[in-house]
């Protein structure tokens, strides 16, 4: 019995932990339909949140073209699959 009760607690770690993991489906989606349509499109990345400038952007955070916040989720997806190997 404590046997199937461990099981079921580790499958339970496992069902949490993929259901959290980030994949980023739909801004890739996004970037890439911007990338396809030709749209001159900038972004900025900041505290886990894109954002599309269409105005005046006075702000500090960085700003990416759509081919290069698709190379930095990349690159974030996978510095997360190497810290769930760690």
């Amino acid at each position: 019995m404590v046997r199937a009760y461990q099981l079921v607690l580790m499958e339970l770690k496992n069902y949490i932990m993929n259901t959290n993991k980030r994949t980023y489906k739909t801004i890739k989606w996004i970037l890439r339909n911007h990338i396809k349509n030709n749209v001159r499109s900038l972004w900025t990345y900041e505290d886990d949140n894109f954002t599309c400038i269409y105005e005046n952007y006075s702000g500090e955070s960085r700003i990416y073209t759509p081919h290069q916040l698709l190379r930095l989720i990349d690159k974030m997806i996978k510095n997360e699959a190497k810290r769930e190997v760690n």
